[in-house]
């Protein structure tokens, strides 16, 4: 089933979803399989809604509406998948954050460990998602999540408004 347009499936053609060693795979009519990837429309507003599923060469087969229509084996191996695309470590505290030469370094901690990264000007990396919710983005297209800046110690907070 190749799609011209963005189709949402159906829970029968859900059924076509299988796991073959460990593997997400998209069993066919006539029996043949192919790899699945699954990609999400809008991975940080709903995660697990709006699952694109593509085949070989890219082709889209179609949209899971939402994950938990699914049998549970496969939920898992699609979220498996999502996360590996979709890696946003939590930061839970600043450390340091300094600006030189129009890029920063930033001291974080975060809910996968410390780590120390350096980012363009604040302009380019920092990404307002919502009130208090931010996004950084580092040299290399590391993703970083502030789920609200008012959670973090108030030394965090000064570091990230630039008073710290």
């Amino acid at each position: 089933m190749m799609n011209e347009k963005n189709t949402y499936l159906s829970p029968q053609q859900l059924e076509s979803l299988i796991l073959a060693d460990g593997n997400l795979m998209w069993r066919s009519a006539d029996g043949s399989q192919q790899p699945v990837e699954s990609i999400c429309a809008f991975p940080l507003s709903y995660p697990e809604k709006e699952i694109v599923l593509q085949g070989n060469d890219k082709v889209e087969l179609g949209i899971i509406e939402d994950l938990a229509t699914l049998k549970p084996e496969i939920r898992k191996a699609i979220l498996d998948q999502l996360e590996k695309r979709y890696f946003l470590p939590q930061v839970t505290m600043i450390h340091k954050m300094t600006e030189r030469f129009g890029s920063a370094i930033w001291d974080l901690e975060t809910d996968r460990g410390r780590i120390v990264i350096s980012t363009r000007q604040l302009n380019e990396a920092v990404r307002e998602l919502g009130p208090k919710r931010f996004l950084i983005v580092d040299v290399d297209g590391n993703r970083y999540e502030i789920k609200d800046l008012d959670t973090l110690p108030p030394e965090s907070q000064a570091h990230f408004i630039g008073r710290g």
